[in-house]
């Protein structure tokens, strides 16, 4: 499991002009994520779209980037879906791709569930999976999906998919609840959902961070990650100043900019590119962060 840690960059999915995944943009964007400090990269998690996608979409994207040479295991992949069917053929799918993990949203339209409805939603998708393999990260991010794992269900899932169930991305942004995953949970990678809890996490036993603004940060929370603890006020700020804004929409407007590439603001409806008045504060925001980590290079 050494490999499972780390800064990973929550990637976002280029599109083209049809709003069609861009396996080329992709594989040339998880190259640069790796030359600026990644470990690995998550695909189709909330910053990638995933749930704009269908089954079909997501599959035919991860079999370009192995066509294109991307190397899948600093992969991992999103396969949580409201449909465990669903969620068994995306994560078949990535585990037999060679990615090096899966990251398992719960089903996420019923917000009422029981803790023995959502375990059996995940026991019948690692069961039907059927794979020795399995790598699969819990990904908790209650604020979107609606519902989240508890500690208990964590214990339960644990106790019959140990050596499958590995970890969990907690982007609840609740330092409580991270401190009870990495101290309450033996023998779990705990992953914060952003690098501004990056030092902390680390400091409760977490191993790392899976975040969005890493697309534009990675650099420094690489930095923050070796050792560089002087660089970690400025990695929390910057950070909780991008949070003020779209992630996704935003995220795309800064790599095209960077890029000077207006195809990679593409959007999937339901959500949209940036309004003028976000791009006005974004503007406000990059006046106070300065130059963004990953795009210092452009300024040299």
């Amino acid at each position: 499991m050494s490999d499972l840690k780390g800064v990973w960059a929550a990637t976002v999915t280029p599109l083209t002009s049809d709003l069609m995944p861009d396996a080329t943009a992709l594989a040339r964007h998880i190259e640069w994520l790796g030359k600026e400090g990644c470990h690995g990269v998550v695909l189709f998690g909330t910053t990638g779209e995933a749930n704009s996608f269908s089954v079909s979409e997501r599959r035919r994207l991860l079999e370009e980037l192995f066509e294109k040479g991307v190397d899948l295991s600093k992969i991992m992949v999103g396969t949580g879906c409201s449909a465990v069917p669903d969620s068994v053929e995306l994560t078949q799918h990535a585990v037999d791709a060679g990615c090096t993990g899966v990251l398992l949203l719960p089903p996420f339209y019923y917000k009422t569930v029981s803790d023995d409805g959502l375990v059996a939603a995940i026991s019948d998708t690692l069961e039907r999976v059927g794979r020795d393999n399995t790598r699969a990260l819990l990904y908790h991010f209650p604020r979107m999906a609606g519902i989240g794992y508890s500690v208990p269900v964590i214990h339960r899932l644990k106790e019959s998919f140990g050596s499958q169930l590995l970890g969990i991305k907690d982007s609840s942004g609740d330092t409580d609840n991270l401190t009870h995953f990495c101290r309450e949970i033996e023998d779990f990678l705990v992953f914060a959902g952003s690098e501004a809890l990056l030092p902390y996490a680390i400091r409760e036993g977490g191993v790392g961070c899976i975040s969005a603004t890493a697309n534009v940060t990675s650099r420094l929370a690489r930095a923050v990650y070796d050792g560089k603890k002087v660089e970690a006020d400025r990695m929390i700020r910057t950070r909780k100043a991008l949070e003020a804004l779209p992630f996704v929409s935003t995220m795309k407007h800064l790599l095209a900019d960077f890029h000077k590439n207006p195809a990679l603001k593409k959007v999937r409806p339901p959500l949209t590119e940036l309004t003028a008045a976000h791009q006005g504060r974004l503007e406000q925001i990059l006046d106070s962060t300065g130059v963004l980590p990953n795009f210092v290079s452009r300024e040299k």
